[in-house]
């Protein structure tokens, strides 16, 4: 049965409002001739970029752990599955991913290797992987105190390049009501190349906590999230030199819910050379509005 542990899907819907908004202060540009700050619209409309790499960014890396937990289902190695009981559209396919491990008897480390092949689509999210995940487990998954160490091996995602390492440490596991599992995600020297010109390298950590469903754990309809996160992202120029560095942050964490594709609420900063964009996803709702500020600039956006 396929996870139902992916608490960051709903960032995909993030940076394609992002895109609109940079539209917006777009326009404010275009109107330079008549504003006599036309350069100030112009950092504006960096940041605004930037905050929309980082989106990108960060959802290439969103399902890693979907998959980490996956494998350790399908090899025994976690002690509770988190899984669907009927979603035809959420299992996995009959062809990929495949997955192997080191070591099936006593003893750990564990290493287990995720083949997505030369081509492997999501039913769920619509990306296409391709490459090799290889996750190096401490111990049972849902464990506190056990780690997770992801590697890649030619490993692209909608024929994207992602590269680095990523540490899973587990925090705590419980089956209370208001728990569930609390988990840190650090992705050390992540690399990303949007385009030919866009080259990215991301280090950034952050925790992610289950606040409500934890009573449930086979029903993940109940599952709510909240998210902490700091880090950084560089631009890199073709010699590997850093040309520009993102500071990123979540003044408020982030709030998702399995029964909502949206963020509900939270914060999302960007920093770039002291001008700061922050996205607020509002006070709890379920919808798709977002308002992003920049400087003395705010705009409301759809995702």
């Amino acid at each position: 049965m396929k996870s139902y542990f992916c608490t960051n899907r709903v960032l995909a819907w993030t940076f394609s409002g992002l895109a609109v908004a940079a539209l917006f202060f777009a326009c404010k540009k275009d109107a330079g001739t008549k504003n006599p700050d036309e350069a100030s619209n112009q950092n504006d409309n960096k940041i605004m970029l930037a905050a929309t790499h980082q989106g990108q960014v960060d959802v290439y890396y969103a399902d890693v752990f979907s998959e980490v937990n996956e494998a350790a289902k399908q090899q025994g190695i976690q002690t509770v599955a988190r899984q669907s009981n009927g979603d035809g559209a959420l299992q996995a396919t009959n062809s990929c991913p495949s997955w192997g491990i080191d070591n099936v008897g006593p003893g750990w480390p564990k290493t287990v290797t995720i083949n997505f092949g030369t081509s492997c689509a999501n039913p769920l999210t619509g990306r296409v992987r391709s490459g090799v995940i290889t996750a190096v487990y401490s111990g049972l998954l849902f464990v506190a105190g056990s780690t997770v160490t992801v590697t890649f091996d030619n490993y692209k995602v909608n024929g994207l390049p992602v590269t680095g390492k990523i540490i899973y440490t587990v925090n705590s596991y419980s089956t209370d009501a208001k728990g569930g599992i609390s988990f840190t995600q650090r992705i050390i020297d992540g690399g990303i190349k949007l385009n030919d010109s866009v080259n990215i390298v991301y280090n950034h950590t952050k925790t992610v906590t289950q606040t409500a469903g934890g009573a449930t754990p086979f029903n993940p309809g109940d599952d709510e999230f909240d998210t902490n996160g700091a880090g950084n992202m560089d631009y890199k120029d073709a010699a590997g030199k850093t040309t520009a560095t993102v500071a990123l942050s979540t003044p408020i964490p982030l709030h998702t819910a399995w029964s909502c594709q949206y963020i509900t609420k939270g914060q999302l900063k960007a920093v770039l050379n002291n001008l700061s964009a922050v996205i607020d996803y509002g006070n709890g709702t379920c919808d798709n509005i977002a308002t992003i500020t920049v400087g003395d600039k705010s705009k409301q956006i759809t995702l």
